[in-house]
């Protein structure tokens, strides 16, 4: 089987209309918050919360309600031509420029395209996360009323020899960017169209022989199977054909400008006798160190990255330590020992949404303890892509949240038409 990556026409907004693209573009739906949904949807009439996030209303029905209202803007938007489609089919390469909290200076090069839908047994594209039942409904209501990707999701792509991105390179290269967005949501935008037929082409006989890995996404990309296979009771083959393609930024996984974060774990509403009774437990499976300070745990966990398995801890009586498994291997994951070692076996954590969250930040996780009795911090390295790879090519998934890709890629650049 082969891997069909081909470009398409996109739907996109207007620039005689939409003087600022960077008032109408948000950052993907589920990391926005309640305040950061108001302000972006006061930013602009257009902007694509009002699409992504349509809020209900007490009165909605079956006929009416917060997806068929986002139907309703999205065909507005169109018959108004505040988004108009582009005359011919074309790739988009989307260039992000940003610091990441290490400090350094990335830009992250995505290829906006159409992937053909496989299922997951067929190994073309990859899962490595596990998901959840209550966002893929949600999503899949949207596109029911929609019939659109509203939004690209993430995946990566092995090239060593990188050609592929040298084709893109060639191009823009060449030509100025068709958008040239300044910083927003923490970093810059530009965007080229390829609607070089030759190049396409190339790109797309590349692709060919390549599996790709969901990096972002594992919900909508789901979202989607489970609605072509609704529409393909309704429509004929012909009429299917643009149900059966999804639209993705496709990220080499070997870029320089690819960065990957750790996602910290925090725990909380744990009883006094949860957490002792853990830390009595850690020397059984963990060589424990004292750490003095939070800096110095960081840096420790730092020089273990990709050497051995290391997870530091941090709990309200002010400690730092740092749990190195007794048997551990540089294949070793730590978000499974994270997991199903330390937060199942240790904490005795089995409801993980009433006793977990998630933040990148290590200062974050560390202030959260602070403020509140019953908390532990669990501070990580990120997971490494090779890692994430070998799951996914083994037929395995890791827990949720073992990779932060940052940062997130902005939607609304490019919207994708199911039907048209």
């Amino acid at each position: 089987m082969e891997t069909t990556v081909i470009p398409f026409c996109g739907l996109r907004y207007n620039a005689t209309q939409v003087e600022r693209i960077e008032h109408v573009i948000a950052p993907p739906y589920d990391v926005i918050k309640t305040e950061e949904r108001l302000a972006l949807a006061a930013r602009d009439p257009a902007n694509i919360i009002h699409l992504i996030l349509s809020q209900p209303c007490e009165d909605d029905t079956e006929d009416a309600n917060q997806y068929t209202r986002a139907a309703a803007l999205m065909n507005q938007w169109i018959s108004d031509n505040t988004l108009v489609q582009d005359p011919t089919p074309r790739y988009y390469i989307y260039d992000q420029a940003f610091r990441a909290p290490d400090g350094k200076n990335y830009t992250r090069r995505a290829l906006i395209a159409l992937v053909k839908l496989e299922p997951f047994k067929n190994r073309i594209i990859l899962p490595h996360e596990k998901t959840h039942a209550g966002p893929k409904a949600d999503r899949l209501n949207l596109m029911r009323a929609c019939h659109a990707n509203l939004s690209p999701i993430f995946l990566l792509y092995g090239d060593p020899t990188g050609d592929i991105e040298q084709v893109m390179q060639g191009f823009t290269d060449a030509h100025a960017p068709e958008v040239d967005c300044p910083e927003t949501f923490g970093s810059t935008h530009r965007l080229w169209c390829l609607d070089d037929a030759a190049r396409n082409q190339e790109i797309q006989n590349l692709f060919s022989s390549k599996p790709l890995l969901i990096a972002d996404g594992h919900h909508r990309y789901e979202t989607a199977l489970a609605f072509q296979a609704e529409m393909a009771q309704k429509l004929s083959n012909t009429a299917l054909t643009g149900y059966g393609y999804m639209m993705m930024n496709l990220v080499r996984m070997e870029s320089p400008g690819l960065a990957v974060l750790a996602i910290h774990r925090l725990l909380d509403n744990l009883s006094p006798h949860q957490i002792s009774r853990a830390i009595a437990k850690l020397p059984e499976v963990f060589e424990v160190h004292e750490i003095d300070t939070q800096a110095n745990l960081m840096a420790k966990l730092e020089t273990l990255k990709g050497k051995s398995a290391a997870v530091g801890m941090y709990t309200a009586d002010g400690n730092y330590r740092l749990l190195i498994p007794h048997t551990t291997s540089p294949r070793q994951l730590d978000v499974v020992i994270v997991q199903e070692t330390l937060i199942k076996e240790m904490f005795q954590v089995e409801t993980l949404a009433e006793h977990i969250s998630y933040t990148a930040h290590a200062d974050d996780a560390v202030e959260h303890v602070k403020s509140r009795a019953g908390g532990v911090a669990l501070l990580m390295n990120p997971t490494p892509v090779e890692q994430v790879l070998d799951v996914a090519m083994a037929g395995s998934t890791m827990p949720q949240k073992s990779t932060y890709f940052y940062p997130k890629m902005a939607t609304g650049f490019v919207l994708n038409l199911l039907n048209r």
